[in-house]
């Protein structure tokens, strides 16, 4: 193979209103006897084929014909760093049980680029919220024993229970001793339950709310250029054969394409219907070829008597006789035996076996 490195000009075409763009290699090559000549293009993705494609042109004795144009496709990769933010909401402002509430990962898929980012624990941020009011009471019980009288002046109007100071709401009065007063029976000591009790009200949080953000680095395909191969074939310029004998030569040479084209078409058409296989020493062997009319279809064993040494057969018929033959009988005849057998396949070479019982062993 020679590679010759060429340096052509812009051509301008005629045809065309645009110039073409220049390439930015040319080759000239010859491979197995054939001159090539190869030009290659960097050009934006959305080039068309078509505009790169020259008329035949002459070169050294040569003339080029485009053959063939291939397009590749130049992909490079960005990268970006991203950051997101989440919320998550939670029943505590406590670090630990916040974290659990975001994934450690997500994924990030936007406008083309893709990856995974990671969360930041450093910049999470909880907030209350909202808040709402809670009512509860404070209450205690305090006891004053050995009053002579149940006389409430003796209790307290009020108490202090951890930093609240709760006002008397209660005195329940209990007898501790009696004495005779004539024939009566008098209490003479008493015990005071004084209950104090106050409710109050206080905003608490409903939750929490937390932010935090996720960082990564994402990627994107990017595909801006192409790179175009431009393939011309040469034919060389036989300039001393006259135009008479090349249309006299090209002629001859379809004629001799069609002949040839017809001798395979009989060829195959003869080579249709059924191979003939006969079981000889727990073997199958090929017998012969027969051909079958598929208005009519026959397999006739007498035309192999002499090759004929059992009485079981294997039939191979080709695609298109089964084609033609699905869900149809072939009538298989030997001797004074005939039977028949139903196609049913439809798709490929067709193979079917049959014993044709005693005819052999009836001679």
């Amino acid at each position: 193979m020679t590679t010759i490195s060429l340096i052509l000009p812009i051509t301008v075409f005629a045809s065309q209103e645009s110039i073409l763009p220049a390439p930015i290699s040319v080759e000239r090559k010859n491979i197995d006897g054939t001159e090539y000549v190869i030009k290659m293009y960097e050009l934006p993705i959305q080039t068309e084929d078509a505009t790169l494609i020259e008329p035949d042109f002459e070169l050294d004795g040569f003339i080029f014909t485009h053959e063939t144009t291939n397009k590749e496709i130049n992909e490079t990769t960005d990268i970006k760093e991203v950051t997101e933010q989440a919320q998550a909401q939670s029943q505590s402002k406590n670090l630990e049980e916040v974290i659990k509430q975001f994934p450690s990962t997500k994924a990030y898929d936007q406008d083309g680029y893709k990856g995974t980012l990671t969360l930041d624990t450093g910049s999470i941020v909880t907030e209350v919220a909202g808040y709402t009011t809670k009512n509860y009471t404070v209450s205690t019980t305090k006891e004053y024993p050995n009053l002579m009288y149940a006389d409430p002046s003796y209790v307290s109007q009020s108490t202090v229970k951890d930093g609240y100071t709760l006002p008397l709401v209660d005195v329940n009065w209990t007898v501790m001793g009696t004495s005779l007063a004539g024939d009566t029976l008098v209490p003479t000591e008493y015990k005071a339950v004084a209950t104090y009790s106050k409710t109050f009200s206080s905003q608490v949080p409903t939750g929490y709310i937390s932010t935090a953000r996720y960082k990564g680095n994402v990627t994107k395909k990017v595909a801006n250029t192409a790179d175009f191969t431009v393939t011309y074939v040469g034919t060389l310029i036989d300039e001393g054969m006259p135009t008479i004998l090349k249309v006299i030569t090209g002629f001859v040479l379809v004629l001799l394409i069609i002949c040839a084209i017809t001798l395979l078409l009989l060829y195959l058409k003869s080579r249709r219907g059924t191979y003939v296989y006969n079981l000889i020493d727990k073997e199958y062997i090929c017998i012969g070829h027969q051909s079958i009319n598929p208005k009519k279809p026959v397999i006739d064993l007498n035309d192999f008597e002499d090759m004929i040494q059992s009485n079981v057969f294997q039939f191979i018929l080709d695609k298109k006789t089964t084609s033609e033959l699905f869900g149809r009988n072939i009538n298989v005849t030997y001797k004074d035996v005939t039977i028949k057998h139903l196609v049913n396949e439809k798709k490929g070479e067709y193979r079917f076996e049959l014993n044709l019982g005693g005819v052999l062993d009836a001679e």
